[in-house]
Parts: structure tokens; C-alpha cells; sequence
């Protein structure tokens, strides 16, 4: 691996969601933004169970829990972000 790796694009249909604010109203869009929090729940409880396995693979485990932290902080921002637009548009 001699390449550096790069930062990933930031892709997220609610986003798009969002900025259609606008043209859909601030209603609609804060009730779809408000179904992802049942998503969110779900990775996270996939995330618990990919932790407990983790352990059961030793040569891979260091790796696999870092890759979980990541995806439990990126959980964590969208949650931060979905709180903010709830207390902005709500």
C-alpha cells in the first residue's frame, strides 16, 4: 500500500433531503429526517454485536474494534446533526 489514503466524499441523501427544505417545507423534511433515527438504532445495535464478535477473530480484532470506534462516531454525528436540525427547524 503506497498510496496515501484519501478522505471519503460525504454522499448522504439527507442532505439532499435538507436542502429541499425550501421547496417541500421544513415539516415534510423533518418528519423524513426523523425516520432515520429508527435506522440509526439499528446500526448501532449491529455495531454492539460486531463488537462481541470481535474477539472471536484475535489476528483481526485490534482492526476491527477501530473500524467500529469510526463507525460509532460517525453514528454519534449524525445523531448531533439530526438534534440540531430538529432544534432549528422544530
Amino acid at each position: 500500500m503506497h498510496e496515501p489514503a484519501r478522505f471519503p466524499g460525504i454522499q448522504h441523501e439527507a442532505i439532499t433531503r435538507l436542502l429541499a427544505a425550501d421547496l417541500v417545507g421544513e415539516q415534510a423534511v423533518l418528519e423524513s429526517l426523523r425516520a432515520l433515527r429508527e435506522e440509526i438504532a439499528d446500526i448501532s445495535a449491529r455495531l454492539d454485536a460486531a463488537e462481541a464478535i470481535a474477539s472471536t477473530i484475535p489476528s483481526r480484532e485490534r482492526y476491527l474494534l477501530l473500524n467500529h470506534r469510526l463507525a460509532r462516531r460517525i453514528v454519534q454525528a449524525h445523531i448531533d446533526w439530526l438534534d440540531e436540525v430538529e432544534r432549528e427547524l422544530g
